[in-house]
């Protein structure tokens, strides 16, 4: 009786790296074909390889059969990253007038759109121009309702993906004073003629004012 015990020989391909789709996995891969021999016959070389492969490492282990049952095992490295930026979609521009009495406008700010094929990990966003204004670090953070200044402040998100990619979005809210100044003259004044046949008058300021800032006073 002559029985078979060598194992047989195997050795996988190269390691692989590749990038995710847009499910966040590696699908379609081609592994190749590990080299193998034995000493008899090799009966079948198989692997334990998904059939999507997901973000980070994953180690195939491939296993070659002899025709007397030997077995022997090679892995290979799947390396899979994510180099997808983000989508981020802002709103339109913003125009709003000043509220009553006031030289600044209460906005609700609609939140941005945002995607990705992996995961978001923080939404920041800076304010720039007539209200400057610094977002948190971290975190999903909207702006959600805030009191703009009298002009044009420039409003930009940035999204932030699980593996540090980045997209931005930019708009602008525009703040209008539409509120007309105020004043009052003072009253109707009544004065007699000196020798000459005039009058000196000293004339009442009128009285003025603005929701924000009077700029210029003249009369005729």
């Amino acid at each position: 009786t002559v029985l078979d015990n060598i194992v047989p020989t195997i050795t996988a391909q190269a390691n692989i790296a590749t990038t995710t789709n847009t499910a966040c996995t590696a699908t379609g891969l081609a592994l190749g074909t590990p080299t193998t021999g034995d000493n008899c016959s090799v009966a079948s070389v198989t692997n334990n390889a998904p059939a999507a492969f997901p973000l980070g490492n994953t180690t195939v282990t491939w296993t070659v059969t002899d025709s007397s049952g030997n077995t022997a095992t090679a892995t290979q490295l799947v390396t899979v990253t994510d180099n997808a930026k983000p989508t981020i979609s802002c709103s339109a521009n913003i125009s709003q007038n000043v509220g009553a009495g006031s030289c600044t406008a209460s906005v609700i700010i609609p939140n941005p759109t945002i995607a990705d094929n992996c995961s978001v990990t923080k939404l920041t966003w800076v304010l720039t121009g007539a209200t400057a204004a610094s977002s948190a670090a971290t975190g999903i953070n909207n702006i959600g309702t805030r009191v703009f200044n009298l002009g044009v402040t420039t409003i930009t998100y940035i999204v932030t993906d699980a593996a540090n990619n980045t997209a931005t979005c930019s708009y602008t809210v525009t703040i209008t004073d539409n509120i007309n100044p105020t004043i009052t003259c003072p009253l109707n004044m009544s004065a007699n003629t000196s020798a000459s046949c005039t009058a000196s008058v000293v004339t009442p300021n009128p009285t003025f004012a603005d929701n924000c800032s009077v700029t210029k006073l003249t009369w005729a």
